[in-house]
């Protein structure tokens, strides 16, 4: 792996910037699609993503960090292992500017000197303790875990509508109409039916044993490792569905990225590995404790905090005010990738 390559690719948003605001409200009042205030509030624990890879994978080659043009005030654009890219950059200028987050995503591969190995963080997930490149990459395969489940059904709700659900059949969707999924199983059994996948896992792949169709992965919000040839690969198959998917704001049926982390499974470009991760859905002021002992868990190689519309701003605010002070507790030494850093790139 020492000839290996890995960058990190992040997004991030500042959602108190007058020109984005501007640009939402004019496009958001004829837009449909997915539109909540909460996936564009700041938690402003960013600085603390970039003291966490500074501190525990200072081996990452490029970290590649991408935002609508505006970024952060503290960050230091002279930092040698920072690449500043904007929306505009790779993105169709068709697809601008865009408040989906698929959008932005789907077109990963076409980042100028991106790596054929990255791993794919949102702003809300920091690493948590030490790792090294055979975490995300070995034998130069994305890490992953395939455990199979028939339990990602839509579910609807008034506030949420159908999620994220629907996308998650497109994807499926997708793949079944290129891959079968016994023929996968039989190429490689053992990243089928390995220990990895624990006894559910394993009972899961016994029900669906010769089953020609995949009926889907159990999914996880956390950073995630790719090759860039996979999204090359995706798009040359699929254009119209994936260009037809990157609208202004997020809509239910549409591709997300997923499909490139399925489309891995299929084709056998993983290797077989149990995350170590934990994830928090910000509801209520009781996720602060768990979270906080979470962060001092060294087992815990990452954590995500996510926003929810469920929690009101009220709330966020004070939740945000509480985990800002522990984070400069965990994390208060500044990176080289914030202005007056004193660590080396």
């Amino acid at each position: 792996m020492k000839d290996i390559k890995i960058d990190f690719v992040v997004t991030w948003l500042d959602s108190n910037d007058p020109e984005w605001q501007k640009q939402y409200t004019r496009y958001k009042q004829t837009a449909t699609g997915e539109k909540s205030m909460a996936r564009f509030r700041d938690m402003n624990i960013f600085r603390y993503w970039f003291r966490a890879v500074e501190q525990y994978a200072p081996w990452v080659n490029k970290v590649y960090l991408i935002t609508n043009g505006k970024f952060p005030d503290w960050i230091n654009a002279e930092c040698p292992k920072l690449v500043l890219v904007k929306h505009e950059d790779y993105i169709p200028s068709e697809c601008l500017p865009t408040f989906n987050s698929c959008t932005i995503e789907l077109h990963m591969h076409r980042i100028k000197g991106l790596s054929e190995h990255f791993v794919y963080f949102n702003d809300d997930m920091l690493l948590n303790s030490p790792v090294t490149p055979d975490y995300f990459f070995k034998n130069g395969l994305p890490c992953d875990y395939n455990k199979e489940t028939c339990f990602n059904v839509p579910i609807y709700t008034a506030k949420e509508r159908f999620n994220i659900y629907m996308s998650m059949l497109a994807d499926i969707g997708m793949l079944n109409a290129h891959f079968n999924r016994w023929q996968t199983v039989r190429q490689s059994p053992r990243r089928w039916f390995g220990p990895h996948l624990g006894w559910k896992g394993l009972l899961m792949s016994g029900v669906l044993m010769k089953q020609r169709l995949f009926v889907g992965f159990s999914n996880y919000h956390t950073e995630q490792a790719y090759l860039k040839s996979t999204f090359e690969d995706v798009w040359s198959k699929e254009p119209e569905f994936l260009m037809s998917s990157c609208t202004r704001f997020r809509e239910e049926v549409i591709a997300n990225p997923y499909l490139f982390r399925y489309w891995q499974f299929a084709q056998n470009k993983f290797y077989p590995r149990k995350r170590r991760f934990s994830t928090f859905h910000i509801t209520q002021r009781d996720v602060i404790k768990p979270i906080e002992e979470a962060l001092y868990d060294n087992n815990i190689i990452s954590i995500c905090i996510n926003d929810t519309p469920f929690c009101t701003d009220a709330d966020f605010n004070d939740i945000m005010k509480h985990l800002n002070i522990i984070f400069e507790q965990k994390f208060p030494k500044k990176s080289s990738f914030e202005t007056n850093g004193s660590s080396s790139c």
